[in-house]
């Protein structure tokens, strides 16, 4: 019999897919590139399954631990405990992730086109905007309910890889869409397809990381989740004359760019526990 916290964390995966696949589905043909650009019912259908992991992540904390569960929650998002030099690291990494891509996608050659200058002013802006589809919208359910029921402390490589798993399946529909996720509005190919799976896996390494070493405070997670989405889409803004093969590409040397870091990261824990284990 699976031990406890993998039944939670099982029922959370399957009730999550279910809720926001059943919103998506429907409207995989008919999701504007721009969202907003949709109509109202087609919009609030994709909203609602954006928000899936944070509705059940809050339902099954309070079916499992009632009002208690809930204000431990919301306990974790307070973002003090965090300090202000965790607070720039994370607000930096999705920035430093992107520069590097970018700077690989350079020194080998390949162009970005013109730049757009008028968007620097707003970049704050930009940044800031994104809270509230990702960040709220998964975090509550991904690193609030679901990484706390594996053994993410003892075994942070088998946690990061099942949530990864996990949450790269979660965006599925979309990839058919038009817009939703990185790969959404190009052909899909089986290639792609394990490029998301590659990319959203050596994520949530980084995501486990940050998460241990703050105490699983949700404030973290959600602003990592900021950091990245917004670096993502302020590189699109930035180069807006990239055509479809020179994005993909992007997103090749950004996958392979994450998966660097994270094996780097990892060589050098490993080394640091086998110096520590010696001394």
């Amino acid at each position: 019999m699976l031990p406890a916290m993998n039944r939670k964390f099982i029922t959370f995966s399957i009730i999550t897919c279910i809720f926001s696949w059943s919103c998506w589905l429907p409207i995989v043909e008919t999701l504007e590139a721009s969202p907003f650009d949709s109509t109202w019912n087609v919009l609030l259908l994709f909203f609602l399954g954006a928000y899936g992991p944070t509705i059940v992540g809050f339902f099954l904390t309070y079916w499992y631990e009632g009002r208690k569960g809930i204000s431990g929650l919301m306990k974790r998002l307070l973002p003090a405990k965090v300090g202000i030099g965790w607070t720039l690291a994370i607000l930096f990494t999705g920035p430093v992730l992107y520069a590097v891509t970018l700077m690989v996608y350079v020194v080998f050659g390949a162009q970005t086109g013109s730049v757009n200058y008028g968007l620097l002013p707003w970049l704050p802006i930009v940044f800031v905007v994104p809270v509230v589809f990702g960040p709220l919208a998964e975090e509550f359910g991904w690193r609030g309910f679901a990484l706390p029921q594996l053994d993410h402390r003892n075994k942070p490589v088998q946690s990061s890889i099942i949530l990864g798993l996990v949450w790269a399946l979660w965006h599925a529909p979309l990839f058919w869409a038009k817009t939703g996720t990185a790969i959404s509005g190009f052909p899909v190919d089986m290639f792609l397809i394990t490029s998301f799976f590659l990319a959203v896996t050596g994520s949530s390494f980084i995501y486990t990381w940050i998460f241990n070493r703050t105490d699983r405070n949700l404030f973290a997670a959600i602003l990592l989740h900021l950091s990245m989405n917004s670096s993502g889409v302020i590189m699109g803004m930035l180069f807006p004359d990239m055509d479809e093969s020179q994005k993909l590409l992007m997103y090749q040397y950004y996958t392979i760019t994450v998966w660097v870091i994270v094996l780097t990261g990892s060589l050098l824990t490993r080394k640091h526990r086998l110096g520590s284990a010696s001394a």
